[in-house]
């Protein structure tokens, strides 16, 4: 029986539906998990029964950021909150505990957006990040890398010093590592069923390089897939098309996309497909053989959680990686993937040695999954959950952080998407 005394209300950054990213799919999984001990319901902007649909058992409920949230999450004892959402929470909720999820560090990626959304893009999410820093309770992050990141800000915004250092050096109270999970069951997928659905043939080896973002580097895979298909003729490489184009520059994608129709222009060996539904995926990673991730040198990458590496290994899928952050090193340190210099030979040859050994490393990509479970790592938000509190430390609502900022930047933002 779940505890009703606690109520947790998890108020989701994008649209839950059965095309979904990264922050849809944690803000769901955190409820889920949260769902098997306490009361919760999933706060979410789009339409309620399309959330339903991936939801399952997890209550429901309509609530755009500029709506009634307090109304939409009443008798909550907690809340988690993440993403630009979050900043219409601490000016409607300030009684409720909540719990800042900064798993995606987005002001840092969004730089790699300024040419394309902007400085006021930049400026808007630092200001959603200290807005978080001062009015949040408790800070969720993904990694070590991430947890000194953070609080590094934290101490610099005020949050960290002679009032609660002495009593919590390790900041326990304060900031916890919860990383991407992955379900408490084996992944069951169809290969077949996955290949139709990403329109690939049965025969030969499939390399998954997945959605590009503008910090991806698919330009190296397409150099060096060449000298792969000498290897490997009948080998096919796919991509997946953004299943948020209106609100992701696409400008990384259309130059892949126009380089892979020069290497391949009957497109028989580099395959786009559009994204596959969530509950989809087991059928894609059982149709996979190996995953590719190839980023840019730099903060983001230093500060990543490259999710999709986990969840591939759960589905039993390798990995080669390049600039993939902590999580690919985790990988190689577990003999479930490897880590490769930037070069297109490095790489070629990486992937070739890598779909020879495919047994042995899928085997221990589930080992490797099965040691990282939503049950598992969301322990820390759990417990804090339960003796959720406001904590004394927070700060006052900065001066930039009116309400009317983030609606004039939101109907600015949908015009230009």
């Amino acid at each position: 029986m779940n505890d009703v005394s606690s109520s947790v209300a998890v108020l989701a950054p994008e649209p839950i539906r059965p095309r979904m990213a990264g922050m849809g799919i944690r803000a769901l999984e955190l409820a889920r998990t949260l769902a098997r001990e306490l009361e919760v319901r999933l706060l979410v902007p789009n339409d309620p029964a399309e959330a339903a649909e991936v939801a399952a058992d997890v209550p429901v409920v309509f609530a755009p950021p500029e709506g009634d949230l307090v109304r939409a999450a009443q008798g909550a004892t907690a809340a988690v909150v993440s993403g630009h959402a979050a900043n219409y929470w601490f000016h409607q909720a300030p009684g409720i505990p909540v719990a800042a999820d900064l798993y995606d560090p987005f002001p840092i990626e969004n730089l790699h957006y300024v040419e394309t959304l902007g400085e006021e893009t930049a400026r808007h999410d630092r200001a959603a990040l200290h807005l978080a820093l001062a009015r949040s309770d408790f800070f969720l992050c993904a990694s070590a890398e991430q947890r000194l990141f953070y609080a590094g800000a934290l101490f610099e915004a005020g949050r960290i010093g002679a009032a609660n250092f002495p009593e919590d050096p390790a900041l326990e109270k304060l900031l916890a590592v919860v990383p991407f999970g992955v379900p408490g069951r084996p992944a069951r997928g169809d290969r077949a069923a996955g290949r139709r659905a990403a329109g690939v043939p049965e025969d030969g080896p499939l390399v998954l390089f997945g959605g590009i973002y503008d910090w991806n580097v698919p330009e190296l895979l397409l150099d060096a897939w060449p000298a792969v298909r000498r290897k490997e003729p009948e080998a096919r490489l796919l991509f997946l098309d953004s299943p948020n184009p209106e609100t992701t520059p696409q400008r990384v994608h259309a130059e892949a996309r126009r380089r892979a129709r020069t290497l391949d222009p009957d497109g028989r060996s580099i395959v786009f497909s559009p994204w596959l539904p969530y509950d989809a995926r087991e059928d894609l990673y059982a149709a996979a053989d190996l995953l590719v991730s190839i980023s840019s040198d730099g903060l983001e990458s230093d500060l990543s959680y490259r999710t999709r590496l986990l969840d591939a290994a759960w589905g039993g899928v390798p990995s080669i990686s390049i600039s993939a952050g902590a999580l690919a090193r985790e990988i190689e340190d577990a003999g479930a993937g490897r880590r490769v210099d930037r070069s297109a030979g490095a790489l070629a040859e990486a992937v070739v040695t890598a779909l020879s050994d495919h047994a042995r490393l899928s085997a221990a990509a589930r080992r490797f999954a099965q040691e990282r479970t939503w049950g598992r790592v969301a322990r820390p938000l759990l417990s804090w959950c339960r003796g959720a509190r406001v904590n004394g430390g927070r700060l006052p609502l900065p001066e930039s952080s009116a309400p009317r900022f983030w609606s004039r930047f939101r109907r600015r933002t949908a015009s230009s998407s």
